[in-house]
C-alpha cells in the first residue's frame, strides 16, 4: 500500500536524467522537450542529501565546433546510472572536465581549474601544470609554481622547492628564505639573516629581475607576477582559435542557413 503524502509536502523539482533539462510543467508532453527522450525513462527527482534537496544533473553540449570540440560542454551530477558527470569540450564543466579550457573536480585541460588541475596552465587544490601553477600544492613542471607548497623551475611558497626557490623553506640552486638549503642559499633563520658569499650575492643580483631585490627575505610577489604574466601568455593562445573562428564567420552564408 503506498501512503499518500502529507497535504502541503513539495516536491523536489523534476528534471531529466539524460540531459538535465528542468521538466516543471511539462504534463502534456510524454518527452523530454530538450533531448526527446521519453519521460518514463528519464523524468527523475532532486535526490534528498543530509536532510536537503541535492542539486540536479545538468548535461549540455553546444552544437557549434572550434577544433573538432563543442565550444560548451557541460556534465553536472550523476546520469541514470550513477555515473558521475565528465564534460569535453572547448570550454568543459564538469564533475570531471577536460578541455581547452576545463572547470571542475577534476580539471585537465590548456587552462585548468579545479580541485585537482591537470595541464597547461593550473589553479586548484592540487595543481600540477607544464608552464605556471597556483594552488594549495602547485608544481610546474617547466615553469614557475606559487602555492602553500611549491615545486618548480621557478617556485615560491610556504615551502618551495626548484631551481630557484624562495620561501618559508626553500630548497633549489638558488635558495632564500627563512630556512634556506641548496648550492646557493641565503637564510633568515635565527636572530639575523646569514652573511652569503660572494657569487650567491652576484647570483642573486643577477636574477633580482625575476625573483626581486637582493636580501634574505623571499620576495614572493615578483613570483605571483611572473607567473602570472606566464599564465595570461597560455591563456591568450588558447583562446586564439576561438577568436580566428569568430573572424572567419560568413555572416551571408550564416543569413542563408537561417
Amino acid at each position: 500500500m503506498i501512503n499518500p503524502l502529507p497535504l502541503g509536502t513539495v516536491l523536489p523539482k523534476p528534471f531529466c536524467a539524460a540531459c538535465g533539462h528542468d521538466l516543471s510543467g511539462a504534463v502534456t508532453s510524454a518527452s523530454c522537450p530538450e533531448c526527446g527522450r521519453p519521460l518514463v525513462e528519464v523524468l527523475v527527482r532532486e535526490r534528498r542529501l543530509g536532510g536537503s534537496y541535492g542539486k540536479p544533473t545538468r548535461r549540455y553540449t553546444s552544437k557549434r565546433r572550434v577544433l573538432g570540440l563543442p565550444l560548451l560542454s557541460i556534465a553536472l551530477g550523476p546520469d541514470s546510472a550513477g555515473k558521475m558527470g565528465h564534460a569535453k569540450g572547448y570550454f568543459a564543466v564538469g564533475d570531471i572536465a577536460t578541455g581547452v579550457f576545463a572547470f571542475g573536480g577534476l580539471a585537465r585541460g590548456v587552462v585548468a581549474f579545479g580541485g585537482v588541475a591537470l595541464g597547461g596552465v593550473t589553479f586548484g587544490g592540487l595543481s600540477i601544470g607544464t608552464c605556471a601553477a597556483f594552488g594549495g600544492g602547485a608544481i610546474a613542471l617547466l615553469g614557475s609554481a606559487v602555492g602553500g607548497f611549491a615545486a618548480g623551475i621557478v617556485a615560491a611558497g610556504g615551502g618551495a622547492i626548484g631551481v630557484i626557490a624562495q620561501g618559508g623553506f626553500a630548497m633549489g640552486w638558488l635558495a632564500r628564505g627563512g630556512a634556506a638549503n641548496g648550492v646557493h642559499g641565503w637564510s633568515s633563520a635565527g636572530r639575523g639573516s646569514s652573511v652569503p658569499d660572494a657569487a650567491t650575492q652576484a647570483l642573486f643580483d643577477q636574477y633580482a629581475w625575476l625573483i626581486g631585490p637582493s636580501g634574505a627575505a623571499p620576495q614572493i610577489q615578483y613570483n605571483l607576477v611572473w607567473t602570472g604574466v606566464i599564465a595570461v601568455a597560455v591563456i591568450v593562445l588558447a583562446l586564439t582559435p576561438l577568436l580566428l573562428a569568430r573572424a572567419k564567420r560568413d555572416p551571408v552564408a550564416e543569413e542563408l542557413n537561417r
